[in-house]
């Protein structure tokens, strides 16, 4: 396997941990997201049942009273009478009672209808919450999948990435033997074609020697060369 292909590989191994890593800040921000949606989830029931408790406290001083309109129109119908037609002590006393009563009943009426609505609100608001819940905790589970499926990818990654390391090693090492007995012969052919240069100008010389000595033998002429390798010294 050539070094660019383990390098690419060590690349991706890389890009998927960052990718893990990732995932892994997504899921624990996730997983706060839900703590913190539960808690106000769980907030809203516990002031739904509060309202609710309350609710059963009011209605039992408001059961049995006329809608809340027609209340208050008798109420106001019994204040104006109050103001503009003359009573007598007892029938001004009589008027005040029911006044009183009806002005109960009409507070206690309006109290169970805020706590009424407070209480679908509460509701609406905690489904919504829950849904979110759910929504979100779904999120969170798919990014924990997709951790696991990366972390089985990685784990693979790694122990393939430490076999192809060995394999690695062992071809540097190999590639550095070969080079080293490259570097020998270069050396050793080196020596050989020198000492063989030398050999065959020392042939040379002694064949220019030799023809130098015949011509002079024959009183013919010699070339400087040729006298150069006569009285020259030998290496």
């Amino acid at each position: 396997m050539c070094l660019s292909t383990l390098t690419g590989k060590y690349q991706r191994r890389g890009h998927n941990l960052e990718n893990l890593d990732d995932l892994r800040k997504t899921r624990d921000e996730l997983n706060e997201t839900v703590k913190a949606l539960k808690k106000a989830r769980d907030g809203l029931r516990d002031s739904g049942r509060k309202n609710i408790i309350s609710l059963s406290g009011v209605q039992k001083f408001a059961k049995g009273i006329r809608e809340g309109t027609e209340a208050q129109r008798e109420l106001s119908r019994l204040e104006w009478k109050m103001q503009t037609s003359p009573l007598e002590k007892e029938e001004e006393k009589r008027l005040m009672v029911k006044i009183r009563v009806l002005e109960t009943k009409v507070a206690a009426q309006k109290r169970t209808q805020r706590l009424q609505d407070n209480v679908i609100k509460n509701r609406q608001e905690a489904d919504e919450l829950h849904m979110k819940i759910q929504e979100v905790a779904a999120r969170s589970q798919a990014h924990h999948e997709e951790i696991v499926k990366l972390g089985e990818v990685f784990q693979a990654l790694r122990t393939k990435a430490d076999e192809q390391k060995k394999i690695l090693d062992e071809v540097r090492a190999r590639s550095a033997e070969i080079r080293q007995r490259f570097f020998s012969m270069r050396t050793i052919t080196a020596v050989a074609e020198r000492k063989a240069q030398m050999e065959k100008e020392k042939a040379h010389k002694q064949s220019l020697r030799k023809e130098a000595q015949r011509k002079l033998s024959q009183g013919g002429r010699v070339s400087l060369e040729e006298l150069e390798a006569l009285y020259g010294d030998d290496e």
